[in-house]
């Protein structure tokens, strides 16, 4: 696998661009060329203040590398997409030294679908690069379908590995052009046998959370401390809320003071709270890490959760806070809500009963919701009904994007030309004009091109009674004949422009 490797002169505007293999750049950066300008940028950054200013003067010297995309020259010595490698870049940046990064390195390292994690040119970050692949090892070859696959790869790979580093991901924006500085490391790691993550061909960029994302987690088999929260996130929220209160009663405290003063307070509060004790540990180390002493920590806090008596009995979460999660918790176990994006219509359906099929969502069942919470003693305003139908809690539903989700790897057979055949026709064009509007429509359906559209419509022409409407019905699969209408005014040009919008097949 080659990756990419740029130099731009800024004064000539010249750029130089070369490939390389993959496992030799990685011997390449175990040791310093005889220019050290890798060394003495490190050396410039530990004088220099990162709000100063400083600027290396010649970090131009410093190529960038690009390890997801193998560029090549085009006919006008500009760059061209030769192959896309599947390799996502992730950053953790602003470490304090050598001892952060190679815990960074250690932990990415724990995970098989690292291909290399190394320190940056900077000396206080790590890259880490990570390997994805469509369900049969293959690539995405076309551009956009190549921007959308790499765009849901980093979102899943930022959720991977976020839980297991002890520091922050840096977040960018998601593109297969990302690239970093040429760097320095002596020992970086480098798995060549790196296993991919499997993803899925996604069918656009990566928007809101969808309704199909949202039933493929629902079955979530960890347990739920708090209605609507997975235990993790509970406890986040608990500690951040009982630390607050801890710093509040400590005023003359503050960061680089003595820990153990902070550490006597948080726990005693954290027990009140109901946070289990390794918990506490875990949060203590992820917001103390650089003062913290582990077996201080667990000793200190052992011993308090051994003499406080009363687990759990002291609220950490204000009212407000604990009729939202209460709101959720309802909302999600009694119903099933999504918001169809092709009919702009907010949709639900009742869990666990005889209520098969989504119905649209008026004002009589928002009143009707509001009065099943009251009843179950969730003290919940009609605003709070309306604020959480209105918000990313209801994921997006796309008929057509879960449609062809569900349908199955093709066979290899050809329908949509058995299709055209049922037609009667002496135009010996029609069956691959018909094919290649079929191809257009669903391709617009799906959003791959907004750029084109198609300029030419099927016209079927004969006596009364011919089945051409019943032929232009079928077109469509019995899901999606919502999507079909043949009462088009077109003297009404609003009502025209409204139906182009919200159906998917006129006749």
């Amino acid at each position: 696998m080659k990756i990419t490797l740029i130099r731009e002169d800024r004064e000539s505007g010249k750029e130089t661009l070369s490939t390389c293999e993959a496992d030799a750049w990685i011997d390449r950066i175990k040791t310093e060329t005889k220019e050290e300008h890798v060394t003495r940028l490190r050396s410039m950054l530990l004088y220099t203040n990162p709000d100063s200013g400083g600027y290396y003067e010649h970090i131009d010297k410093l190529p960038r590398i690009y390890p997801s995309v193998e560029f090549g020259r085009s006919r006008d010595n500009g760059r061209k997409l030769k192959h896309y490698n599947g390799v996502v870049m992730l950053e953790v940046n602003h470490l304090a030294g050598l001892s952060e990064v190679e815990l960074v390195k250690r932990q990415a390292a724990l995970l098989p679908q690292t291909w290399a994690a190394f320190a940056g040119s900077s000396g206080r970050s790590v890259k880490i690069w990570v390997k994805f692949a469509l369900p049969d090892g293959s690539l995405p070859v076309k551009e956009e379908n190549i921007e959308s696959f790499h765009a849901h790869a980093y979102r899943m790979a930022v959720q991977c590995y976020q839980p297991i580093l002890p520091f922050p991901i840096t977040l960018r924006e998601p593109s297969m052009t990302q690239s970093c500085r040429m760097t320095l490391d002596a020992y970086p790691y480098f798995n060549w046998q790196a296993i991919p993550f499997c993803l899925e061909q996604p069918f656009g960029m990566p928007g809101e959370e969808t309704f199909r994302q949202r039933q493929l987690t629902e079955k979530n088999p960890l347990s739920r401390l708090k209605p609507g929260y997975e235990t993790s996130q509970t406890f986040t929220l608990l500690f951040e809320t009982t630390l607050s209160k801890a710093l509040n009663e400590m005023e003359e405290w503050k960061r680089g003071d003595d820990l153990q003063q902070l550490l006597v307070c948080l726990a005693e509060h954290c027990f009140k709270a109901g946070i289990p004790e390794e918990e506490t540990v875990r949060q203590v180390m992820i917001h103390y890490f650089k003062q913290a002493d582990e077996t201080t920590v667990r000793t200190t806090i052992h011993n308090l959760y051994q003499e406080c008596k009363g687990f759990g009995k002291k609220k950490s979460l204000t009212p407000e806070q604990a009729t939202a999660f209460r709101l959720n918790e309802f909302m999600e176990r009694r119903f099933e809500f999504r918001f169809n994006a092709l009919t702009n219509d907010l949709e639900y359906r009742q869990r666990d009963s005889i209520h098969f099929y989504f119905k649209s969502v008026d004002q009589r069942v928002k009143n009707s919701i509001a009065m099943d919470a009251l009843q179950e003693g969730i003290r919940v305003w009609d605003r709070d009904v309306n604020r959480y139908l209105s918000s990313n809690r209801v994921p997006l539903y796309n008929p057509v994007e879960d449609y062809l989700c569900n349908l199955g790897r093709w066979d290899g057979k050809d329908r949509i030309r058995a299709l055209a055949d049922l037609v009667p026709c002496n135009n010996p064009h029609w069956r691959e004009l018909f094919y290649r509007w079929f191809l257009n429509m669903v391709a617009h359906w799906r959003g791959l091109d907004k750029l084109h559209s198609n300029s030419t419509s099927p016209l079927l022409v004969g006596a009364q009674g011919f089945r051409k409407s019943t032929y232009c019905r079928i077109i469509l699969p019995p899901e999606l004949r919502f999507g079909y209408t043949d009462s088009l005014d077109f003297k009404s040009k609003r009502d025209a422009e409204l139906y182009l919008g919200r159906f998917m097949l006129i006749n």
